[in-house]
């Protein structure tokens, strides 16, 4: 591999490293604005998940599976 390929993946991994962790408590009191859904999806889909911590980017895939899932 050349090192122009490398170093995408190596900033990805930096970035993502430095993201700020918030409580799921955090994430749902700012749902409505970060997200753009309500308290209760958010809580839902994060205790569904099983976290308690993460970084917006994180808990933003885990909130748009959540709310795309399909009902059985």
């Amino acid at each position: 591999m050349s090192k122009a390929t490398e170093k995408p993946t190596e900033t990805a991994q930096a970035v993502e490293a430095t993201a700020p962790v918030y409580t799921a408590a955090e994430l749902v009191r700012a749902s409505e604005k970060v997200f753009g859904v309500s308290p209760d999806i958010t809580t839902a889909a994060l205790r569904v998940a099983g976290v308690q911590a993460t970084t917006i980017a994180e808990a933003e895939k885990i909130i748009k599976e959540f709310a795309n899932k399909e009902v059985k």
